[in-house]
């Protein structure tokens, strides 16, 4: 018992740590030694990764991993007090897109670029907390480098992409499921989360999410709703779909943040389109192209794999979801072909 007691004590001293330059590079020493080819980067086409996150259906579920997110009052007022969410939105959302795509498609060169470039990011974004939430105190310092805020992130990063994935493609074995897992781990190195602070297998990891979403950790305050209903009503033009979006992410949602977030409940109603939708989408996907199915930056990837250069629509698919027309090219070559 005092031995699971030191065990439990020392892995909450370890997330509630800040990641230093130092602890990031350590860890990406131990994420390069583990790559096998550095052209390819962390995973490659036979991954567990490049097949749940290079599908466009992974953007499904981006609502309530942004939900999720929110949740915890230090990324919140992260959000409010250093984020261009409200002033640049498609802005943000590019360059978020831009370093996270990267480090799961692009070469080795471009993956400790961007990890490197997202941890000087949040060494700058500290502050203090301007509302009591849950456990949070108005007045707590919080900074963007904690071990715990970046292994909540990217909890909700992973675990709904695998959640959305199996809504359109079924559910992954056991073994897939813990292949997974594993491609996770690498992309925590390129945050500096260590090894210790992760949870031990797939099992541990949803138990570990499971149990923050029932703690006093996650609580949606006055800024978080704020973000919320920004984020739900943007752009005028885009509100209609943006409600329809509003009902996956519900759906999506733990039942106890639904209403902290002014979403819907879920009625039977409100299951029926979102199944619905679920269904249509589906079986559209199995109809259209390569490049209405796959995640652009995927498409680049594997023909940058094979020798060839970056095509027309994958250019201009770039383009829109990243700013720039390419994006994991792996040479100058390439670049200006």
């Amino acid at each position: 018992m005092q031995t699971q007691t030191n065990n439990n004590y020392e892995s909450s001293q370890t997330l509630s740590q800040a990641v230093s330059k130092e602890a990031l590079h350590k860890q990406l020493e131990i994420m390069t030694r583990r790559v096998l080819d550095p052209n390819v980067g962390l995973y490659g086409p036979g991954s567990m990764a490049w097949k749940v996150h290079g599908n466009i259906s992974v953007m499904f579920g981006a609502g309530a991993a942004n939900l999720l997110q929110l949740a915890h009052p230090w990324v919140s007022q992260a959000i409010d007090q250093h984020s261009q969410t409200q002033t640049d939105p498609m802005g943000r959302l590019q360059r978020t897109f831009l370093n996270v795509h990267s480090m799961v498609f692009g070469n080795l060169d471009q993956v400790l670029e961007s990890a490197v470039r997202v941890h000087n990011i949040h060494a700058k974004i500290t502050g203090q907390v301007s509302e009591s939430t849950g456990r949070t105190r108005e007045q707590t310092e919080y900074f963007a480098n904690q071990v715990e805020a970046l292994l909540w992130v990217h909890a909700t990063l992973w675990i709904i992409a695998l959640r959305v994935h199996e809504l359109f493609y079924g559910e992954v074995t056991p073994q897939e499921r813990e292949q997974y897992y594993q491609d996770s781990k690498l992309f925590a190195y390129l945050f500096g989360i260590p090894e210790e602070a992760m949870p031990e297998n797939w099992d541990a990891y949803v138990a570990w999410f499971n149990a923050v979403v029932d703690s006093d950790l996650l609580a949606v305050g006055k800024v978080g709703r704020e973000l919320v209903d920004y984020l739900f009503t943007m752009r005028s033009w885009l509100v209609p779909l943006l409600n329809r979006h509003r009902i996956h992410t519900s759906v999506l949602l733990p039942e106890s943040l639904r209403a902290p977030f002014g979403m819907p409940a879920v009625t039977p109603e409100i299951q029926a389109k979102f199944d619905f939708d679920i269904n249509l989408i589906r079986n559209v996907m199995k109809l259209v192209p390569v490049h209405l199915r796959w995640i652009p930056s995927q498409i680049e990837a594997r023909r940058r794999l094979k020798g060839k250069r970056t095509d027309f629509i994958t250019r201009m698919t770039n383009k829109l979801v990243y700013g720039r027309p390419l994006l994991v090219a792996g040479t100058r070559r390439q670049q200006t072909a």
